[in-house]
């Protein structure tokens, strides 16, 4: 079984061959890792033990010659999610008995991927029915009991404008974050002037902030280095970190926005530009910063829903930075505020 052991081991998959009285005759290293030493005394009769159905599929296989296909779950104790195709290979190497050979293909990231849409589809659905029953709601009263009262019509037609500006938003966010992933994997061509893009979003925010009574503070070091990049996404990364800012800072609070270039301590771990926004709101709790960046988690979901928001701004501040090879770094203190940072690479010199 040299040869065998050889064209096994240069597949691309963990691979075993067995015979008909279900003992190992090659096994490739990649099955060997993956499978924690099945090669060794007794690792394959343990296997067979701990994946319902391989060894009937292994008789079968052998005793008719037709292939067969089977899965190994994670719940069996290894790493990783396979489907196993076993085919009757005949004789092999001398041996009188028909070979079976058991190729292992890893369906984890496809499974996890499918799930993920699964409870994508779900979360759009659940974020768009709640505001749809709400206006089907007020559009019934409104044909109904209170189809003569101003007043109630009144406060019910300004409910349904918000649920409306809801939706609107989430759509919006919904097409942003399409266009965002498609492009992910686009090489970035332009430099950007980082300095033009701190304006303009700041400008955008202002009206905001003033409506809320935050005040805007800016510490901008002069003459900031280009960056590569689409000026258009990073001007929505500041505006989604300003707004998230403004929103969930204190009344009559500060946000402060700092951006300077540091040549050493970043986690790009090479000179990056550190654009920073401050907030001095009732900050997060250290267990919910690492789930901040998912589409739709809210820690405050209620609040987040009463102030517009859809659950998708950090998700699609993290996908352009990304794409721009940057980092988010987010610190907070519970009762202190949060403080949010990105950096980002520095274009080459001509």
């Amino acid at each position: 079984m040299n040869e065998a052991k050889k064209i096994i081991e240069g597949l691309a998959l963990p691979v075993i061959a067995v015979n008909a009285n279900l003992e190992i005759l090659a096994v490739n290293s990649l099955a060997d890792h993956a499978f924690d030493g099945i090669g060794h005394e007794g690792g394959f009769a343990d296997f067979l033990e701990r994946v319902d159905g391989l060894k009937e599929h292994l008789k079968s296989t052998l005793e008719s010659g037709q292939p067969s296909k089977t899965k190994v779950k994670p719940k069996a104790g290894y790493r990783s999610d396979y489907t196993v195709t076993i085919k009757n290979i005949g004789t092999l190497g001398g041996h009188a008995s028909p070979v079976a050979l058991m190729t292992f293909e890893d369906r984890t990231l496809s499974n996890d991927l499918k799930t993920m849409r699964v409870e994508f589809v779900a979360n759009v659905s659940h974020e768009i029915r709640s505001p749809l029953t709400a206006i089907s709601g007020f559009v019934e009263t409104l044909q109904g009991p209170a189809v003569e009262d101003v007043a109630v019509r009144t406060r019910f037609l300004d409910l349904m404008g918000r649920e409306v500006t809801r939706m609107t938003n989430l759509v919006s966010d919904l097409l942003s974050l399409s266009q965002v992933e498609a492009k992910q994997r686009r090489s970035l061509k332009n430099k950007v002037e980082i300095g033009s893009v701190i304006d303009q979003a700041l400008s955008t925010v202002s009206a905001t902030a003033k409506k809320h009574q935050k005040t805007l503070i800016a510490d901008i070091a002069p003459k900031l280095p280009d960056v590569m990049g689409r000026q258009d996404d990073l001007i929505r990364v500041l505006i989604n970190l300003l707004e998230n800012a403004i929103h969930y800072s204190r009344q009559g609070g500060e946000i402060n926005l700092t951006a300077r270039v540091e040549r050493d301590g970043n986690p790009l771990g090479q000179d990056a530009l550190m654009i920073a926004i401050k907030d001095d709101g009732d900050g997060i709790a250290a267990a919910e910063i690492p789930n901040l960046t998912q589409r739709f988690y809210r820690v405050d979901k209620s609040r987040s829903r009463n102030l517009g928001g859809t659950g998708l701004g950090l998700a699609i501040v993290k996908h352009i930075l990304v794409r721009h090879r940057g980092e988010l770094v987010i610190d907070s203190v519970l009762g202190q505020g949060s403080t949010f940072t990105i950096y980002l690479p520095l274009a080459a010199a001509d």
